[in-house]
């Protein structure tokens, strides 16, 4: 059935085609542009509580949100917000971001005690893992909407398949690790697969609250979770840590982990067989 034009560009006809690219063109650099500007911010902002790490976290939180919405960045697609189960439905892919983000920590360290590569002994949880927590939801913000947030927001606005985003965020993600002093080939993979799990979930549900979810639970228990907050870990060859502590076998594992996670994520789902008609 034909249809109205919905844009101005659709309605000029095939003439409209090389403005259309140079449109894309620069939608694309604007997101660029994003991207590049708000990381140096937020570094800017870490160096300068680099006295207080809950502090520097919290901050880059608050900037990065503040600037990803000027971007265009949404934690939720406008078109739920008028479902009155709205809520309901967020609240599921919070459960099931932190859920995912912690089930790849788990199973890759039960492989690697398995395979002796780690010995697990049982932690004192304290009130500090309560600060290492908001630590790392905090980070988990800062992170996805910077990452994998503008990449999307971007995408959308440039009329191109979210496909194309989901790859960017996942390298961007072991790109940030990968520059950073002391990171290794295996924590660059960790990261970069961290990063498509995410950006599989932020596709999913269309924004934000799953991937952040994911990524804030596999950090705070990879790093203060199996430091003695919750678990006890010691390792006999490599680590499986957050960020470049995370090297040998053991963040080659978890990096295998999290891009099956990211594949069962994006596996299309099963078409519903309807009922015959009494």
């Amino acid at each position: 059935m034909a249809h109205a034009p919905l844009n101005p560009a659709e309605a000029a006809g095939p003439s409209s085609g090389p403005r259309r690219e140079q449109r894309r063109l620069i939608d694309l650099a604007i997101g660029a542009a994003w991207i590049v500007g708000l990381a140096a911010v937020l570094r800017l902002t870490s160096l300068l509580l680099s006295s207080s790490p809950l502090a520097a976290a919290l901050a880059g939180a608050v900037v990065a949100d503040l600037a990803a919405a000027r971007a265009g960045v949404q934690w939720l697609d406008p078109r739920e917000r008028a479902d009155p189960a709205h809520r309901a439905r967020v609240a599921r892919r919070i459960g099931l971001g932190a859920a995912l983000g912690a089930l790849a920590v788990l199973l890759a360290l039960g492989v690697a005690v398995i395979l002796g590569w780690a010995r697990v002994e049982a932690g004192a949880p304290s009130a500090s893992f309560g600060f290492a927590l908001a630590r790392a939801a905090a980070l988990a913000v800062r992170d996805e909407l910077l990452l994998t947030g503008i990449p999307f927001a971007t995408a959308a606005r440039a009329g191109l398949s979210s496909r194309y985003a989901l790859g960017f965020s996942a390298l961007a993600h072991g790109a940030a690790i990968g520059l950073a002093p002391g990171a290794s080939a295996a924590s660059f993979a960790l990261a970069t697969a961290l990063g498509a799990l995410t950006a599989a979930l932020w596709r999913r549900g269309r924004g934000a609250f799953a991937a952040v979810a994911a990524h804030a639970s596999f950090i705070a228990l990879a790093g203060a979770g199996l430091r003695g907050s919750l678990l006890d870990a010691t390792w006999a060859d490599g680590a499986l840590a957050a960020g470049t502590r995370a090297f040998g076998p053991p963040a080659w594992l978890t990096a295998l982990t999290l891009a099956i996670l990211a594949a069962l994520i994006l596996r299309p789902a099963a078409p519903r067989l309807r009922r015959p008609a009494p």
